[in-house]
């Protein structure tokens, strides 16, 4: 089992491609080298506890500026995040408004 921090921040701004996004996310929540590097994979690897170590409570900035960058990797982020929590009801996202 992979270590699960209570809390987390992430920052996504300046992340210009799903690629970066996903390169990003692996690192930063700690999946599996074996990571597909795609929203369903993404979703597979948040949703286990072996898989990454994802917190309780993420809180995400940049989500405007990614949006701007690359709107359909951030729309689909954002959604799995929603669901995420929307599934797993001891557990938080956080998005933050850019100043």
């Amino acid at each position: 089992m992979t270590t699960r921090p209570p809390k987390q921040t992430i920052d996504v701004s300046g992340i210009y491609d799903d690629e970066t996004l996903h390169e990003y996310l692996s690192k930063t929540l700690g999946f599996p080298g074996y990571y597909g590097f795609n929203w369903d994979a993404f979703w597979d690897c948040i949703r286990d506890d072996d898989q990454s170590s994802m917190p309780h409570v993420l809180k995400v900035r940049g989500l405007d500026e990614l949006r701007r960058l690359t709107p359909e990797s951030a729309n689909k982020f954002e959604a799995c995040l929603k669901d995420y929590v929307s599934e797993l009801k001891d557990r938080s996202v956080i998005f933050e408004a850019t100043t």
